[in-house]
C-alpha cells in the first residue's frame, strides 16, 4: 500500500485549495492513499465567529464533485478535511473518495470549545473503513488525545489509522510523542497531516507500528511524501506481540 502524505498551507479561499488539492491528485499514482489535513478544502478558522458564516456550502459540495471526478481519472484513493453542511448543521468532516463512489463522510465527534461555536458532533469518535488492502481508521485533531477511540479503531480491525490535524499553535510540537505513542500502543501505521500554515510546529508524519518514523515533512512548507507500506506489519492481536 502506498500512502502519500500531502501537507499545504490551507487558505480560507475555496478555490485556493481546490486547485492545489487537485493539483497533488493530479500527480497522484493508482491505487496510492492521498491525504490531506483537516479543513483542507473549506479552510479552518474556529477562531472567527462568522467562521461558517461565511462558507457556502453549496460551493463546497460542488469542489467536493469535483474532487471524486479528480480522484476517478487518478485511480487513487483520496482522505481529506472539510466543513460541510449535514442538513441544518454544519459538520468539521473526514471524506474518504474511492472508486467511483460518492464519499463517505466521518464527522469528527470530540470537539474543541472552539468548534463547538460552529459544528455539531458525529454519532460517535472514530471511524473504520476499508480501502483495497487495507482498514484504515479515521480521526480528527485533537480525537488524537483519546485512547479508548483508538482502542476501539483497533477492535475493529483498523491497521493504518489516519489522523487529518489542524494544529499550528507552537505547543501542539508536543504531540509528535502522542502520534509515536499511538502507534506503538495500538500497533498501527499512523499517518497524521497538518495544516502548513504559521506557525506550525507540529509536522505531518508517517509512523510505523514500531514507532518508526517513516516520512516527516519540514514545517511550514507545502510538501508531499510518499512511501510504501505493508498493512500486515500491524499487530492484530497485542497479546502476541513480542516487541515490548
Amino acid at each position: 500500500m502506498r500512502i502519500r502524505i500531502a501537507q499545504f498551507a490551507i487558505q480560507r479561499d475555496l478555490a485556493y485549495n481546490l486547485r492545489h488539492i487537485l493539483a497533488v491528485l493530479g500527480a497522484a499514482q493508482p491505487g496510492e492513499m492521498v491525504v490531506f489535513a483537516e479543513g483542507a478544502l473549506s479552510g479552518y478558522a474556529p477562531k472567527d465567529p462568522a467562521y461558517t458564516d461565511r462558507l457556502d456550502a453549496a460551493a463546497i459540495e460542488d469542489a467536493i464533485g469535483t474532487i471524486k471526478t479528480r480522484v476517478q481519472a487518478a485511480g487513487c484513493r483520496c482522505l481529506l478535511g472539510s466543513a460541510t453542511r449535514d442538513a441544518h448543521h454544519w459538520r468539521n468532516t473526514v471524506l474518504m473518495f474511492d472508486d467511483d463512489k460518492d464519499p463517505a463522510r466521518y464527522f469528527k465527534t470530540e470537539l474543541s470549545g472552539l468548534d463547538r461555536r460552529h459544528f455539531d458532533p458525529g454519532p460517535s469518535a472514530g471511524g473504520v473503513l476499508p480501502a483495497g488492502e487495507a482498514t484504515i481508521g479515521i480521526v480528527a485533531c485533537r480525537e488524537l488525545l483519546f485512547p479508548a477511540v483508538w482502542t476501539q479503531m483497533k477492535n475493529r480491525g483498523a491497521e493504518v489509522v489516519c489522523h487529518l490535524n489542524n494544529a499550528i499553535e507552537p505547543h501542539d510540537a508536543l504531540w509528535t510523542h502522542l502520534l509515536i505513542a499511538r502507534a506503538i500502543e495500538q500497533s498501527v501505521f499512523v499517518c497524521s497531516v497538518n495544516n502548513a500554515a504559521a506557525p506550525q510546529a507540529l509536522p505531518s508524519m508517517l509512523i510505523a507500528p514500531s514507532g518508526h518514523v517513516i516520512l516527516q515533512t519540514e514545517v511550514q512548507t507545502d510538501q508531499t511524501l510518499a512511501a510504501e507500506i505493508d498493512p500486515a506489519d500491524a499487530i492484530a492481536d497485542l497479546a502476541t506481540r513480542t516487541d515490548y
